[in-house]
């Protein structure tokens, strides 16, 4: 790679530099586009060539901009299914440490003065997650329908606020699960046995923690992205 390339495909680099796989993957594929482009031409000295080359492909920030956006919009669609499947597993660990309840014949009962916090938690955490499920089922029907070819502004921002809510609903029936765990466990002594539905409990918090940093991770790149080239 010359000079001519090498400055161009820098500047390509500094344009994406909020996405560094994205920044890393087109340089390199631009890099080897501009030089096959540059070779190809008879008759022109290297640096002529280059400057062709260059010319004709466009400015490398208008070319990170059609960059970003595709990258943009695959990432938003990306993160669609990943919210039904994220509340899936926590549906699966509620159901496993009910099973382990069943099992072991622990009885659904609360402690004496918090039976009133223990009926209201119970209704908060099944309504909660009813509405975290039909909200995030939307959020991936809806992200699956956004436009293939272009950055839709208005779709993405209403995609992003189906996703939130899911994740608000959820995070809410988690924290009414922690509640009424901690009622049952309460109404015995410590057993090694607790570590089942505490661990229950862990996976849950850990699958919101991993859906958070995934719907975070896509909308940080998508605002930085509109502010550098008002996509």
């Amino acid at each position: 790679m010359t000079h001519l390339i090498a400055k161009y495909v820098e500047a390509l680099g500094r344009e994406l530099s909020f996405d560094r796989a994205l920044a890393r993957r087109v340089c390199e594929e631009v890099e080897e586009h501009l030089r096959e482009s540059a070779e190809r031409q008879p008759g022109s000295d290297r640096m002529e060539a280059e400057r062709r080359a260059i010319e004709r492909f466009g400015p490398a920030k208008t070319i990170a901009a059609q960059f970003a956006a595709t990258s943009l919009l695959k990432q938003s669609r990306a993160v669609g299914p990943i919210v039904p499947l994220i509340v899936l597993g926590v549906f699966i660990a509620m159901k496993s440490r009910v099973a382990w309840y069943g099992a072991t014949g622990w009885t659904a009962s609360n402690p004496a003065g918090f039976q009133d916090l223990g009926v209201v938690a119970y209704a908060f955490d099944r309504y909660a997650f009813y509405l975290a499920l039909i909200v995030g089922l939307c959020a991936w029907v809806y992200a699956s329908r956004m436009p293939s070819d272009k950055l839709d502004k208005t779709r993405l921002q209403r995609s992003f606020m189906l996703s939130a809510v899911a994740v608000a609903a959820l995070t809410g029936s988690v924290l009414a699960d922690i509640v009424l765990t901690t009622l049952r466990l309460s109404e015995a002594g410590w057993s090694i046995s607790h570590w089942i539905p505490i661990a229950s409990i862990g996976i849950e918090v850990a699958l919101v923690a991993v859906l958070v940093a995934s719907i975070h991770a896509v909308t940080s790149l998508v605002a930085t992205a509109r502010l550098r080239f008002d996509l």
